[in-house]
């Protein structure tokens, strides 16, 4: 049925919902998530879906089969005993377990893994660990494209690439274990919505180390609502 709903509307007989291809693909990969299968090729697939659930979720994604055969999901948080169904979990936890999920069992060495809007339902600290994470993943060798409207994964993502401008010998502390990239690595496009055109503009962003990021414009909004209780401030003192 999954297969079949980008079909609907088609045909007569095609009395099912309509769904876009890439979400029927989608739903068709989780439908076959195997535990067991996930065990046997752990093995030889970076660790850093564990790394996610151990610093983000705090607590662990689990795949098991039902009696029909279908795979039921559920979230253990550590120190629990019991196991939470996903779907009664946080909205956190529900979007990243598919992260998670997909780096356990589908997502091979030479693959791109596409992520729409990583920092959704996350607290600003877990999106820039997560940014930390998703970059040890591309350098295990797996390529990821992700859309973002966040200035915080902007801003660690900056980080990570400014890093990789410090000798190995020179970092100490916690830099010595960040996932540093290579700005060759990395590639920012801003999609700029034209004024009057039905259409976008899309230009690429350099690392601007005066800056101290990407010039994607996020700040600005910071700056407005800053600006704006400024201009209140002067209202309530008479300025």
């Amino acid at each position: 049925m999954v297969s079949r709903a980008p079909l609907a509307g088609l045909g007569s007989d095609l009395s099912i919902p309509n769904l876009s291809g890439v979400l029927a693909d989608f739903l068709i990969q989780l439908l076959s998530l195997d535990s067991q299968h996930s065990h046997q090729k752990t093995a030889r697939k970076p660790s850093v879906g564990k790394t996610i659930e151990d610093r983000i979720l705090s607590g662990v994604i689990q795949t098991e089969r039902s009696d029909a055969n279908y795979p039921s999901f559920s979230y253990q948080p550590f120190g629990w005993k019991e196991k939470l169904p996903l779907m009664n979990s946080s909205s956190m936890v529900s979007e990243i377990a598919p992260i998670v999920l997909y780096l356990r069992q589908v997502v091979e060495i030479g693959d791109v893994l596409i992520i729409e809007e990583p920092e959704a339902h996350l607290h600003p600290a877990m999106q820039v660990e997560l940014v930390r994470q998703l970059a040890a993943v591309v350098k295990s060798g797996i390529r990821i494209i992700l859309t973002t409207h966040s200035e915080w994964v902007l801003e660690a993502l900056a980080n990570l690439v400014h890093l990789s401008d410090v000798e190995d010998a020179k970092r100490t502390g916690s830099l010595e274990e960040e996932p540093a990239l290579d700005r060759e690595d990395v590639g920012i496009w801003l999609f700029e919505q034209q004024p009057g055109r039905l259409s976008s503009r899309v230009k690429e962003l350099p690392l601007d180390v005066d800056l101290g990021g990407f010039a994607s414009g996020y700040d600005r909004i910071a700056r407005q609502t800053y600006n704006r209780w400024a201009d209140i401030e002067n209202l309530l003192h008479g300025k």
